[in-house]
């Protein structure tokens, strides 16, 4: 039976040390600061105050209704990039159709790009040279290496290619000496790819979408998705991989939720901290 990975006690442990950072260089009279975009209701922000909260990183919030156009929210950003006392600048992804999400990403400063999404800073990771990395990717490998010591060498397989996720994950996992091979919607025989992996991360987005017959005996699975469906007429939240299904044959998997989650938030906080030692 697969040992399931505490990705919220983990994260909780991971925070302490944020938060012993941040008291060190608020006595230096930096005060971490983290401006948040948001244009969708749905996104709930409450877990992000709440750690941030913990750990001792201010937060400043900009809500915007689905009216929203792009040049409101380009001014706003060039508002936060001469801002001083602004560390981060996280754009929320859920926008109105009609907002183009890349183009303002890429107004943000690299340098106050706290989720590691402009151009500039992908191009970093994908060239090997310093710069902010994804936080969910850093929060993936963070619980991979809860259980495994060294990764070099092993096989890890990645299901989805988004530029969040899947791309810059393939590429954190190559940078520690991992083969990896990157599958996508047009992938052909998935299954047996999958069960050639030591490490299967899924990030497709479809519920339940990986079971027994994609994983090696032994394997490290590590469950990306966060999906809405409903049961018994309540809507539940579900993983792409159907962890009663595959727990029989995995060494160790991410329950969904309170698995790679947590882990996410954690690093949008240590990403801060990062940019305002730097700042």
């Amino acid at each position: 039976m697969a040992k399931i990975i505490d990705g919220l006690s983990i994260a909780n442990e991971f925070c302490d040390g944020i938060r012993i950072r941040v008291d060190e260089i608020k006595t230096r009279g930096v005060y971490p600061r983290l401006a948040v975009i948001n244009a969708s209701g749905e996104n709930s922000l409450s877990n992000i105050l709440k750690v941030a909260t913990s750990v001792g990183i201010e937060v400043d919030v900009y809500q915007f209704d689905k009216q929203v156009n792009s040049d409101e929210i380009a001014n706003l950003i060039a508002q936060l990039n001469a801002d001083s006392k602004t560390h981060g600048i996280s754009l929320r992804s859920h926008l109105p159709k009609s907002v183009r999400f890349r183009e303002l990403i890429n107004l943000i400063d690299s340098d106050k790009d706290v989720e590691g999404l402009t151009t500039l800073n992908q191009g970093r990771l994908f060239s090997g040279e310093p710069g902010v990395v994804p936080c969910t990717p850093l929060g993936v490998l963070h619980l991979i290496r809860t259980v495994h010591e060294d990764i070099s060498g092993l096989h890890a397989v990645v299901l989805g290619r988004s530029s969040i996720v899947g791309r810059p994950l393939a590429q954190l996992l190559l940078n520690s000496n991992c083969t990896v091979t990157l599958l996508h919607s047009y992938s052909h025989d998935l299954p047996e790819i999958c069960r050639d992996a030591d490490i299967l991360v899924s990030a497709t987005g479809h519920p339940h979408f990986v079971t027994e017959e994609f994983i090696k005996e032994g394997a490290t699975v590590i469950d990306v998705g966060i999906n809405k469906v409903e049961e018994d007429g309540k809507i539940k939240i579900v993983g792409d991989v159907d962890l009663d299904n595959v727990a029989s044959v995995a060494k160790a998997i991410t329950p969904v939720p309170n698995g790679v989650g947590p882990m996410t938030v954690a690093y949008l906080m240590h990403n801060v901290l990062k940019l305002a030692c730097c700042y």
